[in-house]
C-alpha cells in the first residue's frame, strides 16, 4: 500500500504521515466508487490542485462556504489530499486534515446527523447531511463522539461533534480527520465525491 505524506501545520507543529484506503458501507455491502465529474472551477480562483467539479457545485459552494471542520485549523494550511493515489490506481478523493489527537472536529455547515458508525477502514465515523440536502458531509477516524450527539441531530456551523483521533485504518501516531463531501446522489454513504478543499474558506472555530 502506498503511504501518503501530508504536511498538516497545527499548534505550531508539523505532524506525520496519513494513509487511507477504501471506505466501506457502515452495514453489509461493497460501496463502489464513482469518479468525480468534470466542468468547471471556483470563480476567479487561478490555484492549482483542483479538482474539477460540477457547476452546479461551484455555484451552491460559493454561496454557501465551508468551515475547516477542526478547531484552530486555518484554509491556507489545508493541502491536496484529494488527489492522492491509493492502492488498485484509485484516488483518495478526500481531504485528511492532520490535528493532535482530541482537538474537537466541528461541523462544516449546518445540517442533520443521519449515521453514527463504528467500525472498518474509517472507525468511528459521522456522517451528516448538509441541511439543502444535496450533499453528505463524512468524518473518520474520531477518537470519540462529543456528548449527547445522537443520529437525527440537527446541527450548526462550528459545533463540536467529536475529536480527531486514528480509529479505523488511520495510522497510530498520526491522528488526522478524513473529511469528504459526496452528491447526494446515490446511498448516503456512496455519493460522488466532490474536492471541496477550497470552499473550505473559512477558519476551524468553534460555535460559541
Amino acid at each position: 500500500m502506498r503511504a501518503s505524506v501530508v504536511a498538516g501545520v497545527v499548534f505550531g507543529g508539523v505532524v506525520g504521515v496519513a494513509t487511507c484506503v477504501k471506505f466501506h458501507p457502515p452495514y453489509k455491502g461493497e460501496a463502489t466508487t464513482v469518479p468525480p465529474m468534470v466542468v468547471t472551477r471556483p470563480e476567479g480562483d487561478n490555484r492549482t490542485g483542483l479538482s474539477a467539479v460540477l457547476t452546479s457545485d461551484s455555484v451552491y459552494f460559493q454561496q454557501h462556504p465551508l468551515m475547516v471542520p477542526v478547531e484552530g485549523v486555518q484554509p491556507s494550511s489545508l493541502t491536496d489530499t484529494f488527489h492522492e493515489a491509493r492502492s488498485g490506481g484509485r484516488m483518495h478523493m478526500a481531504t485528511d486534515i492532520l490535528a493532535m489527537r482530541g482537538t474537537p472536529v466541528l461541523a462544516a455547515a449546518p445540517g442533520r446527523i443521519i449515521k453514527l458508525a463504528n467500525g472498518g477502514a474509517g472507525g468511528i465515523t459521522i456522517y451528516v447531511a448538509d441541511a439543502s440536502g444535496r450533499y453528505v458531509e463524512y468524518y473518520a477516524h474520531l477518537t470519540g463522539y462529543a456528548p449527547n450527539v445522537k443520529e437525527g441531530q440537527e446541527v450548526q456551523e462550528g459545533e463540536v461533534i467529536g475529536f480527531v483521533g486514528t480509529t479505523g485504518n488511520a495510522p497510530p501516531n498520526t491522528p488526522h480527520l478524513h473529511f469528504q463531501v459526496m452528491r447526494s446522489d446515490a446511498n448516503y454513504w456512496n455519493g460522488t465525491p466532490i474536492d471541496v478543499r477550497l470552499f473550505m474558506t473559512k477558519q476551524g472555530r468553534m460555535k460559541n
